[in-house]
């Protein structure tokens, strides 16, 4: 009994990771929305992609971003990804992005969400240049729904003499992120960029991270290059929940 209590001990400390708010390293919150409205707040938001960005069917992505899809649901920001065509996609699904409303360089940028399990979900909390110029791009979350427990981390920045980004990144496993809220959050610094998941330090990059302002993105694809296509076990309709997205400076 006592080595099995040992044991028990020893496994709890394993996991018992002291959790990371930004209020203790020194910053305080800038900008955020709590989507506690009844509506989006169209001073804060767009429901699609700035112009000549991302345009329809890159990525191989077979949905059609609608505003529709981007609805206020107890609290919490819901992005629905429909079986329903629109612009010749097969699916609708939704999208925020805070292009030409927000933007900012360093600083702590957190969203708490909950994301869809099923084969072709891809949902994605992410950065972009102000410039509307590509790379870089800072991946704070991507996710395969149909690895409900792995999160993607990425720094995507310029390569010399080709057009093609430098991709640095982490594939991390936790738990089930599709099981219930959890926070995604990217420290950028000068020196580097720390991504934590759930206030935990889970990937880190040291370099010179003088990007520019850049604006953020919620969203949620279905298809694509990242997880393939959907299959018939996937479920429709489906959805990636926003509770909060919140950014601190120092």
């Amino acid at each position: 009994m006592r080595r099995f209590f040992l044991l028990l001990l020893f496994v709890a400390s394993a996991f018992s990771e002291d959790a990371v708010k930004p209020e203790s390293l020194g910053y305080k919150l800038v900008w955020g929305d709590e989507f506690d409205a009844k509506v989006l707040d169209a001073a804060k938001w767009h429901t699609g992609y700035a112009p000549k960005v991302h345009p329809l069917g890159c990525n191989n992505e077979r949905q059609s971003y609608a505003p529709e899809n981007a609805m206020h649901r107890d609290g919490h920001l819901v992005l629905r990804a429909e079986r329903k065509a629109r612009e010749g996609m097969p699916f609708t699904s939704g999208m925020v992005s805070s292009h030409d409303k927000f933007s900012r360089e360093y600083g702590w940028f957190e969203a708490r969400v909950r994301l869809p399990k099923g084969k072709g979900m891809w949902p994605a909390f992410w950065m972009l240049p102000a410039s509307k110029t590509w790379p870089p791009e800072l991946d704070i979350m991507e996710h395969k729904g149909r690895l409900p427990n792995r999160a993607f981390l990425t720094l995507h920045e310029k390569q010399p003499g080709t057009w093609r980004p430098k991709s640095t990144g982490k594939e991390w496993d936790g738990p089930d992120f599709t099981a219930g809220f959890h926070t995604f959050a990217l420290e950028w610094l000068p020196g580097g960029l720390r991504w934590y998941v759930d206030g935990v330090e889970r990937h880190r990059w040291n370099g010179k991270a003088d990007f520019g302002p850049m604006y953020i993105i919620l969203n949620l694809a279905v298809g694509g290059d990242f997880d393939g296509d959907t299959d018939a076990a996937t479920p429709f309709p489906s959805e990636m929940e926003i509770d909060y997205v919140r950014v601190f400076a120092k």
